[in-house]
């Protein structure tokens, strides 16, 4: 993206509901946890009072069990929750991942409490543990014993915890009461302490120099206490559904992992997001397309995390045809699938279109930040012209009148904009409207709609006495396009002539139809104000249209291609050029099933 601007985004975003609140709350740690301190500004400051007084209203328990489940990689965000309550800072303590260097750097500035709780961490280091032990903090977590294999559980969920101890606890990190360690056979409370005397003689002796396995092995114990216990592993998470809104953000999921997805955008092309897909999906979901065994890498808490194969179906509006977003099932892949990774290295072309696919979003995304201060503009230039908040001048009411007409000429240049992205990134086509309302509208009666359009030209033409002519084949001429695509797009092309036609000009449009052809051609030879110029120049040049008639002939020519048909410019020698353009006929067996669906409606 040209700015990252997701912070400034969600803090803009009002929280209403414990839900809202709970979702902010997991998208503020998720962007702080990624930022060193070298990066912090006042706008990360503003975020952490937010965050704050999201946690004053959730509660500790309920903010605790969201902050277990992120993965914080600052350690100013681990200090200031390790200041916090002791279920929160317990959870940034299990939740922390960080370098040795950091550890080491973090500690002093650590309360009591929260340096108390590293003592369950099994990965902190020698050097680590060396000044933890300075500190006064000597009883970490037990040591396994010599040839004991831990279990590397699928879903390592937390113990049933006291109340004042609720914090998610994942297992590597939990108090060594906590691990799930075997129990000892029937051989009572006195064997139980004389392990545990043993282990102690057998610190002591590694103390002094001696080996900590051999000492507990001299001691004849050489397991701990209730390592005879049966594990119990927890059930893995072989399946998850998701809802996605339409900017492919996660807003709902299955009750039991929600706080770990919601907020997730699995679509997003950033690096650094938690969660990733493969290129073919990013580009399916771009355009609006379904979704058939993507792969999707999540990096969240330990039951979600991992590669899952993901099948989604967009969703629309049954009335407005709007897309609302997708409803997605993820799986765990097969194990040959998820060896190959979630985002699998593709072609030259490939990675071209993936970059071309990202130039487009940024674009749209620059045209989004614009366009919401114009629509203010518009709103109260309109309130203004209107005089809805009393009474106004009239001169006042004209200039009002003349900036709402400014802004709505910009955003509908801003619309052709987004559609000509659309159109060459291949995220829309020309007939999608038809897509949803059936084959009776995906067909228009070309003759009768140049007719018409050319007719409602001569009123602008009459003054310089200039004529624009239709030559036609008698009869209707069926074209497999939708009658609104096709008529927006003649009507752009026929005013950009007409306001490029000089005193006395005469245009004579043409269509022809190839002898047992499957297509119609257009052809409208160009004034001489556009035909004198070569293709370069008239990309770059002016005119009657908003953003210039290069731009008008280049959107069009996208529509027409999107359309099925094709677009082209020909010389046709001494300073003379012409427009060619050729449209898909509605075929002999497309008519007869037109016209079936235009009975049974009818019966209907």
């Amino acid at each position: 993206m040209i700015v990252d601007d997701r912070l400034e985004t969600v803090l803009r975003t009002a929280a209403a509901g414990t839900g809202a609140r709970r979702t902010q709350l997991r998208q503020l740690v998720d962007l702080l946890a990624r930022t060193s301190d070298t990066q912090w500004t006042p706008l990360h400051g503003a975020a952490m009072e937010r965050i704050d007084s999201l946690r004053a209203a959730l509660g500790d328990a309920a903010s605790a069990a969201l902050i277990g489940t992120c993965t914080l990689r600052s350690p100013r965000l681990v200090r200031h929750f390790g200041a916090a309550s002791p279920k929160v800072a317990l959870s940034a303590i299990v939740a922390a991942r960080l370098h040795e260097e950091e550890w080491l750097d973090l500690i002093p500035d650590l309360p009591v409490q929260a340096r108390g709780f590293l003592r369950h961490r099994r990965d902190l280091g020698p050097a680590v543990e060396a000044l933890l032990a300075r500190f006064g903090i000597t009883d970490f977590a037990l040591p396994l014993p010599a040839g004991f294999e831990p279990l590397v559980m699928a879903a390592p969920a937390p113990p049933e915890l006291p109340a004042e101890e609720s914090a998610a606890q994942p297992a590597h990190l939990a108090p060594a009461a906590a691990n799930p360690m075997p129990a000892p056979q029937a051989e009572g409370i006195g064997a139980i302490i004389q392990r545990i005397e043993a282990f102690r003689r057998a610190r002591s002796a590694d103390q002094g120099g001696g080996s900590l396995p051999e000492a507990i092995e001299a001691a004849g114990q050489s397991r701990l206490p209730f390592a005879d216990e049966p594990l119990t592993a927890a059930r893995p998470v072989t399946a998850l559904d998701l809802r996605l809104d339409s900017d492919g953000t996660v807003i709902a999921a299955d009750a039991a992992h929600a706080s770990a997805l919601v907020g997730l955008r699995p679509f997003s092309a950033d690096a650094d997001a938690p969660a990733a897909c493969d290129a073919a999906s990013s580009r399916a979901a771009r355009a609006r397309r379904p979704i058939i065994a993507g792969l999707l890498s999540l990096e969240s808490s330990a039951p979600v995390a991992g590669a899952w194969q993901i099948d989604a179906v967009p969703l629309f509006a049954p009335e407005s045809g709007h897309f609302l977003g997708y409803q997605a099932r993820l799986r765990r892949p097969s194990a040959d699938a998820a060896q190959a990774g979630p985002v699998p290295v593709v072609s030259a072309a490939a990675a071209n279109d993936d970059e071309a696919s990202r130039n487009a979003d940024r674009l749209r995304q620059l045209l989004h930040e614009l366009r919401t201060p114009i629509n203010a503009i518009q709103g109260y230039s309109e309130l203004i012209q209107q005089q809805v908040m009393g009474p106004t001048p009239h001169q006042y009411r004209s200039l009002a009148a003349g900036i709402a007409s400014d802004a709505a000429r910009m955003l509908a240049g801003f619309e052709d904009i987004e559609r000509l992205i659309g159109l060459e990134a291949g995220l829309a086509t020309g007939q999608s409207s038809s897509a949803q309302t059936g084959v009776g509208e995906n067909q228009a009666e070309l003759a009768s709609m140049l007719s018409r359009l050319v007719s409602q030209l001569e009123p602008v033409l009459a003054p310089c006495e200039a004529v624009l002519q239709c030559d036609m084949p008698q009869g209707p001429i069926l074209v497999a396009i939708p009658p609104a695509e096709l008529e927006r797009s003649l009507w752009r092309l026929l005013s950009l002539m007409a306001g490029a036609m000089a005193q006395g000009d005469r245009i004579a449009l043409q269509v022809t139809l190839p002898l047992g052809g499957t297509t119609a051609q257009l052809t409208l030879p160009l004034p001489d104000a556009l035909a004198m110029r070569e293709d370069t120049a008239l990309a770059a040049g002016g005119g009657t249209a908003i953003l210039g008639t290069g731009f008008a002939l280049r959107l069009v020519a996208a529509e027409i291609r999107c359309a099925g048909g094709q677009f082209a410019r020909e010389d046709t020698g001494q300073d003379r050029a012409e427009l060619q353009i050729v449209l898909p006929l509605l075929t002999a067996a497309r008519q007869r099933l037109s016209q079936s669906t235009s009975l049974a409606g009818q019966a209907g």
